[in-house]
């Protein structure tokens, strides 16, 4: 593949995104993206097959973007407290950045009716690396308690991460964040 070329595949897959992101993917067409990109059809065609085959590419490059973004903020911790609270400092800035319009994995979900699928799988995938993130960093936190004890409150503060983004998408406010930002504070002390 030329540069050239791949030029454009990332074009497309750069501008499909922020469409998705924008208004949804069952909302978008794959002629809506050709406009928009100023290409032909044929080359929409030569590097994706289909509108799900870029959607499922989207996803991907977004889980690397999200986990790349957050390693990067978890780094700059110390302890798994402190980075089990910088998770939550990133979403509060990730919620203001996107204009509140949440989380491209949970927005793809709620427009993919079968339980099943390549792109569902991707989200799938997405969340339960998020989650094992977090039970990790809580196991690490409450490392003298049982297992038990600190999976549970691992899975308690991973809910609230997920509440807050979807009611902050609902809201367009960022009080859910700041609410569960102190829930947090108290769970971890």
């Amino acid at each position: 593949m030329s540069v050239k070329s791949q030029s454009k595949k990332e074009d497309l897959l750069r501008v499909a995104g922020e469409i998705f992101f924008r208004q949804g993917f069952a909302a978008t067409g794959v002629k809506q993206i050709i406009d928009e990109v100023g290409i032909a059809k044929g080359t929409f065609y030569f590097h994706f097959s289909s509108k799900e085959e870029i959607g499922i590419a989207w996803l991907k490059a977004a889980n690397d973007n999200w986990n790349a973004a957050m390693a990067e903020k978890l780094d700059k911790a110390n302890s798994p407290r402190d980075k089990i609270i910088a998770l939550f400092s990133m979403l509060e800035d990730w919620i203001k950045t996107s204009d509140y319009r949440g989380c491209a994995f949970l927005n793809s979900l709620a427009e993919l009716p079968q339980p099943e699928g390549l792109m569902r799988e991707v989200v799938r995938e997405h969340k339960e690396s998020l989650r094992a993130e977090v039970v990790g960093l809580t196991r690490a936190h409450f490392s003298d308690k049982s297992k038990v004890y600190a999976d549970h409150k691992a899975y308690v503060i991973y809910l609230l991460f997920e509440a807050a983004l979807v009611e902050s998408q609902n809201s367009r406010e960022d009080w859910p964040v700041k609410t569960v930002h102190q829930e947090l504070l108290a769970i971890l002390s």
